[in-house]
């Protein structure tokens, strides 16, 4: 199995975005990608889903075989949307189709990131508490959990626009510290 170098594809995928970018701005988009609020119970939800999809035999654990396979699934799909990205980028690049930009020289430039074998090693080393080898529910959660609990500087439950850049927020006991926190490593869909 395999997986994408994820730092390759990142450095891959800024410049053909810029390229794939619209000229112009629309005002949905700017909001949605506005900072929101987030709840601990949305963070739980959203948790619960992502284990719930990677847990292919529903024996509530997670294993090497399981995280490879979302590893895997995660570039793939990551690796479309590039290529979806650089193919847009080169429709406007040679917007009168006369081909004075060509494939060949297209595709050289703007080359889609390689996959290497997938490695589950780190993702167990940070979540399998118990180091059984395969990861429960709880020990998927709880470094996202802490983290939120970090963030969560007041303690109401929500982590504001304010806390999640690092505000320091008012507390019942007075004013707060600024939060440090680890990185929690993303498998995303």
């Amino acid at each position: 199995m395999k997986f994408v170098n994820f730092a390759a594809l990142a450095l891959v995928a800024m410049p053909v975005a810029a390229l794939a970018a619209q000229p112009e701005s629309k005002p949905e988009a700017r909001e949605e990608a506005a900072p929101k609020p987030i709840t601990k119970a949305e963070i739980s939800a959203k948790l619960d889903a992502d284990y719930a999809d990677m847990d292919a035999d529903k024996d509530g654990k997670l294993t090497a075989a399981e995280i490879d396979a979302r590893l895997v699934k995660s570039a793939e799909a990551k690796i479309e949307e590039i290529k979806k990205e650089r193919d847009a980028a080169f429709a406007r690049m040679d917007a009168n189709g006369d081909g004075n930009i060509s494939r060949a020289e297209f595709d050289e430039k703007a080359k889609l990131p390689t996959m290497k074998q997938a490695d589950a090693a780190p993702f167990l080393a940070r979540f399998d508490a118990n180091k059984d080898g395969a990861i429960t529910l709880d020990e998927f959660r709880g470094p996202t959990l802490a983290n939120f609990a970090k963030l969560d500087v007041n303690k109401d439950g929500t982590v504001s626009v304010a806390e999640a850049q690092g505000a320091p927020a008012k507390t019942a006991s007075g004013p707060a510290k600024k939060p440090t926190f680890k990185n929690t490593p993303t498998i995303s869909r």
